[in-house]
C-alpha cells in the first residue's frame, strides 16, 4: 500500500511512511520464527531493490523476501 492510499488522520499525523523489508524462512512452521523485519528503508524503490537482490543472493537458501509498506512513529525533539 503507497503512502497515498492511507487516510491521514489526527491519529497518524505524527508517524512517517516507511518500508519493511521482511524476510520469510520457508521450512519454519512457527510465524514467530518464521517471519524476520530485515530492515526499514524510507523508499519504495530502495526497498524493491533490495528485496531484489536479496533474493538473488539468497535464492538457494530457503528464504523468500518482500517489503510491505509502514509507518514509524517520529522522535520527539524532546
Amino acid at each position: 500500500m503507497s503512502p497515498e492510499a492511507v487516510c491521514f488522520t489526527g491519529a497518524v499525523r505524527d508517524v512517517d511512511p516507511a518500508y519493511a523489508i521482511i524476510r520469510v524462512d520457508l521450512d519454519m512452521e512457527d510465524d514467530e520464527a518464521r517471519f524476520t523485519v530485515r530492515r526499514i528503508v524510507w523508499s519504495e524503490e530502495l526497498a524493491e531493490a533490495e528485496v531484489q537482490r536479496l533474493q538473488e543472493l539468497n535464492a538457494d537458501k530457503g528464504a523468500r523476501y518482500l517489503w510491505q509498506y509502514t509507518r514509524v512513529d517520529r522522535r520527539s525533539s524532546a
